[in-house]
């Protein structure tokens, strides 16, 4: 069981290591100027604001994971 939980965990790290949060911020903009134009269906539009929403709460749990690591590095120095 044991095995299971770590390879689950390990999978989210490395996965937490390839986020591109400079990618995510510019597809955030991409997304944010399309809807700002208001010239797409409503169901397309939906489906990009949800895309932005689980963009947005990606890239900031990466971020607080970010910085808890810098914060245990100053603590150590």
């Amino acid at each position: 069981m044991e095995d299971m939980e770590t390879k689950e965990t390990e999978t989210t790290d490395n996965e937490d290591e390839r986020f591109d949060v400079e990618s995510a911020l510019k597809r955030l903009e991409e997304i944010n100027t399309r809807l700002a134009a208001g010239n797409m269906p409503l169901s397309d539009s939906i489906v990009l604001y949800k895309e932005g929403v689980e963009l947005a709460a990606k890239a900031k749990e990466h971020l607080e994971g970010v910085e808890k690591e810098l914060q245990i590095v100053r603590e150590e120095n």
